[in-house]
C-alpha cells in the first residue's frame, strides 16, 4: 500500500475534528490545500473556519454534512 498524501490526508481527517493549517503542514506538506483540491475533484468536502487573524483549521465532511 502506497502512501500518498491524499490517503494521508484522508487518514487524518477522517476523525471529523477541526485540524488548523500547522498540524496539516506538519503531517501532510506544505502544499496541504492542493491535496485539498485533488480530493475535492474525487467528491470530498471541506469546511474551513476562521480563527483569529488569518489562521484557519479545516475539516472533512461526512456525507456532505458536518455531522462527525
Amino acid at each position: 500500500m502506497t502512501d500518498n498524501l491524499p490517503d494521508r490526508m484522508l487518514r487524518l481527517m477522517s476523525d471529523g475534528h477541526w485540524h488548523n493549517a500547522s498540524e496539516l503542514i506538519e503531517c501532510i506538506s506544505h502544499r496541504f490545500s492542493a491535496t485539498m483540491y485533488v480530493l475535492r475533484k474525487q467528491g470530498y468536502q471541506f469546511e474551513k473556519r476562521r480563527l483569529n487573524g488569518k489562521q484557519h483549521e479545516y475539516r472533512l465532511l461526512r456525507n456532505g454534512t458536518n455531522k462527525a
